[in-house]
């Protein structure tokens, strides 16, 4: 070969690595490891079929009752499994295989969803609803041990300088599920299929998540210790769950970041469960508006949703403090609900008044709840970080019982007027304790 050609094949691979740097330059880390795409496909299969299934549930009740209250007892029997058994769930998740929890409760939540309309049809019609709240309930106990063992994996499957990518991904991911599969999913699912067959999609795709559970590589349980038979051995074991579970709620009250975006989380949660009860019966009741036309309505938020997103993803998002992204989605919050509640007390706002408000609260949602979540799988050690995320998800649902019955009953009392205008007040007090928080402790 001449002078003249070795030249040019050494320019061409010269300039073929730079082009493959400067696209894995632009491909975040995590993306690359296929491991970690794996867990997310998972993740994001089995979160559609979840939502997708709530949602079904949720319009089953609605149109068999109508009620506020109905409808909120709906969301908690959803919410009440965490209470009982989420705390439970972050220990045995430090304590076993994370991959192997993952397919154990997705098989077990598949084949729920995938007898529930044969066991509804088989309740009588008067207790049509109490059914209901028992596949709820079922479904979200199991779930109590799949999703602190989703998150605790991810530090597993990246290195240290690709888990901010990584948790970041993950979130999106999550919220990007649960929007298909309540928004878009569930309900074509129930307008083309009905409850019943969307129920069965629900299943078909909690045991599709299988495919990629069964290819990623079995991790080393963190926290395992051996239970043995005898009686001395149970109590000592009992005692060591109780000491974990100390451990962790320790850990989370003496670091301010994650003491905020627990508080922040949890007030973000309760209004959400509040909104889900709310929301489909006031655009039933007051506008006429059918269940499964809801996601029309709940455009402008997807779209504040995405311009949330695209502020993280800026160079703003990477230079800014998680924890003060949490106040940001907080206040952003906080102007959509109070849009809401001029809407519905100044009658001639209407639904216009809605939509118009619906782009803060998308925007605050997910800055708040993707840099809340990231914080908690970014502070806490890897031994404790099941235990850490459980206690969020606990506490999630023992703050959001009262609000939800709450905001049912009082929406079949005095309408949505009361509803709105609480979770306003309500809502701006909590944000303003997780600001003063932030300032009398430096954040991490």
């Amino acid at each position: 070969m001449t002078l003249n050609g070795r030249l040019a094949q050494l320019k061409q691979d010269l300039g073929g690595r730079l082009a493959r740097s400067a696209l894995a330059r632009a491909i975040p880390g995590p993306v690359r490891r296929r491991q970690f795409l794996l867990l997310l496909a998972q993740q994001f299969t089995s979160l559609v079929g979840t939502y997708a299934i709530s949602f079904a549930s949720l319009a089953k009740v609605v149109d068999a009752t109508g009620s506020g209250m109905d409808t909120a007892f709906t969301i908690l029997s959803v919410v009440v499994p965490g209470l009982l058994f989420g705390l439970l769930g972050g220990v045995t998740v430090d304590r076993l295989s994370r991959r192997n929890m993952l397919i154990g409760t997705n098989v077990v939540r598949g084949l729920i969803a995938l007898g529930a309309p044969l066991y509804l049809n088989m309740v009588p019609p008067a207790y049509l609803v109490v059914g209901i709240l028992v596949i709820n309930f079922l479904l979200s106990s199991v779930g109590q041990f799949n999703f602190p063992a989703e998150a605790a994996l991810i530090p597993y499957l990246v290195t240290g300088e690709e888990l901010l990518a990584a948790n970041s991904i993950f979130n999106i991911s999550y919220l990007s599920a649960i929007a298909l599969g309540s928004a878009v999913w569930g309900p074509l699912g129930v307008r083309l299929m009905g409850p019943d067959g969307t129920y069965i999609s629900g299943g078909v795709l909690l045991l599709a998540s299988l495919i990629p559970l069964s290819l990623l590589t079995k991790d080393i349980p963190s926290h395992e210790r051996a239970v043995r038979r005898s009686r001395y051995a149970r109590l000592r074991h009992v005692a060591s769950v109780l000491a974990d579970i100390r451990e962790g709620i320790l850990f989370a009250v003496h670091s301010a970041p994650v003491s905020v975006a627990i508080l922040a989380l949890i007030s973000q949660t309760a209004l959400a469960l509040v909104m889900a009860a709310v929301f489909p019966v006031v655009l039933s009741k007051h506008f006429g508006i059918p269940v499964y036309n809801l996601p029309l309505y709940l455009a402008p938020a997807a779209a504040g949703a995405g311009i949330g997103l695209l502020v993280l993803l800026s160079r703003l998002g990477r230079r800014v403090a998680r924890a003060r992204f949490v106040m940001l989605g907080n206040l952003a919050i906080c102007l959509g609900l109070l849009g809401f509640s001029v809407s519905v007390v100044v009658r001639t706002w209407g639904l216009w008044g809605f939509l118009g408000a619906s782009p803060f609260l998308g925007a605050g949602f997910v800055m708040a709840y993707i840099s809340g979540k990231s914080v908690l799988q970014e502070v806490p050690p890897d031994y404790l970080r099941g235990r850490v995320i459980s206690l969020q998800l606990t506490l999630n649902n023992v703050m959001s019982l009262v609000p939800t019955i709450l905001a049912g009953w009082t929406l079949d009392q005095t309408g949505p007027e009361a509803v709105f205008i609480i979770a306003t007040l309500l809502f701006a007090a909590l944000a303003g304790i997780c600001v003063l928080w932030l300032r009398r402790a430096r954040p991490a």
